[in-house]
């Protein structure tokens, strides 16, 4: 099995309602990494080779051939009590990229039983949520598939334990039919677009002025709006990571001068959503989110906790305002207000939504704009859209419930357009659509 290709089809949870099974193909090789769309042309996943690669070499053959190369490799024997067995464990460290240290660099370990079969292999990812992130694999109903190669019929994967919040996460439960080893033809050639594709960043942001006072802080994949108040300024969302957030809070400035950012409004507690809130807190702002979120960012989002495989913000700033009693966090239930007499900024839980039990839309009353995250992303003027997912009708019933008088819908992903457009694309599908029950 070569450890520079890949192909993996799965079917994806996206949070957004099903719609129809899924199909994926994601390749890697080396430092390259890209998927293949329904037409099977490549598109560039510059940002996942790192972790695609990592992945390869948790895979059994892949293990054994990375700690060989490592050079760096130790062999132990650990006694597990309640088990009442001994595992050979063997460790090393790989370089997953051309970046920094230690932020490059994975510790992987993996357990061998007495067949010297891989029963689990463990590794450390950094999280802007979640901080130094355990990753775990396990595999089992290891079968002989040709030449006297065994290999598992059953992989399990499991992130996130932490020690205030346990249980993590199951990600993955494979259950193989079939196993094919030294396929022909099986490398795949690195297509020049993907070759060519420029390495992403979140440091871009692109100022667009929706309204006085009101920016539209866009130029990636994720958009966050600042609003300006008499004595401060309030950021609605802090998506994706601590390098995001430091772009945006240097356009605040820049922007702003001389008023600090005293809130950051979080929509919904979503990992691209949050990944940034930290430094906003580092930067002195107020969290204001759903109460149902309560709980997970007091305990795990703004504690203190180790971040030694990418350091942010807060994580070197301990003085920095978190955890329960402090200001770093408020919430609220079904409604929220920031005004100063003069701007004002409404928040509301949406109700009836399967995307998320946690999550809040932003209404600028004077201006008459809604803000909005994975509702709702307007087309191009005067365009349409083939298929409106139950998001954008629960945002529908949700501002006819609350009486709002919407001009422009601004979404955390995508671009501005008229709550005309809006009318006319979702309108009709909510009149057909049946009321759907809130979830998680």
């Amino acid at each position: 099995m070569p450890l520079t290709n890949s192909v993996v089809r799965c079917s994806p949870w996206t949070g957004i309602p099903v719609q129809g099974e899924q199909r994926t193909t994601e390749l890697v090789s080396g430092n390259y990494a890209w998927n293949l769309n329904a037409q099977g042309e490549p598109v560039p996943q510059p940002a996942d080779a790192g972790d695609r690669q990592l992945r390869l070499w948790m895979t059994p053959p892949g293990f054994i051939q990375a700690a060989l190369a490592a050079g760096n490799a130790t062999v132990t024997d650990r006694y597990y009590g309640r088990e009442n067995r001994t595992l050979k464990v063997v460790a090393f460290t790989v370089k997953v990229c051309d970046g920094p240290q230690p932020q490059c660099t994975r510790r992987v370990t993996g357990e061998f039983n007495n067949d010297n079969m891989l029963e689990r292999v463990i590794t450390w990812v950094p999280d802007p949520v979640m901080g130094d992130k355990m990753v775990e694999y396990r595999y089992s109903d290891y079968r002989d598939v040709g030449n006297g190669v065994k290999y598992p019929f059953h992989v399990h994967a499991h992130m996130g334990d932490h020690p205030l919040i346990p249980g993590g996460h199951n990600w993955l439960d494979l259950r193989a039919n079939d196993v094919k080893i030294n396929v022909a033809g099986a490398a795949q050639a690195i297509p020049d677009a993907v070759r060519d594709a420029p390495v992403p960043t979140h440091s871009r942001v692109v100022s667009t002025t929706l309204a006085p006072g009101v920016v539209l802080l866009a130029g990636g994949s994720h958009n966050s709006v600042a609003v300006e108040f008499k004595d401060f300024v309030t950021v609605i969302e802090g998506p994706l990571s601590n390098q995001r957030t430091n772009a945006v809070v240097a356009e605040v400035h820049k922007l702003f001068p001389g008023k600090p950012i005293r809130y950051l409004v979080n929509t919904h507690n979503h990992f691209d959503h949050l990944g940034g809130v930290r430094g906003f807190v580092a930067e002195g702002a107020t969290v204001i989110t759903d109460d149902k979120n309560r709980n997970f960012y007091q305990r795990v989002v703004l504690a203190p906790q180790s971040r030694t495989l990418q350091p942010d913000r807060l994580s070197t700033r301990p003085f920095a305002p978190t955890g329960p009693g402090t200001l770093a966090l408020q919430t609220f239930t079904d409604r929220y207000t920031i005004s100063d007499g003069n701007e004002t900024i409404e928040l509301y839980h949406v109700e009836g939504l399967n995307h998320s039990d946690n999550m809040a839309i932003v209404y600028l009353p004077k201006e008459k704009i809604v803000i909005n995250a994975d509702l709702y992303g307007p087309p191009a003027a005067g365009g349409n859209i083939a298929n409106v997912n139950p998001n954008a009708v629960a945002l529908f019933r949700n501002i006819k419930r609350l009486k709002l008088d919407v001009a422009q819908h601004v979404p955390i992903h995508g671009n501005p357009g008229p709550n005309a457009d809006f009318e006319r694309i979702v309108g009709p599908v909510a009149a057909r659509a049946p009321a759907a029950g809130g979830g998680g």
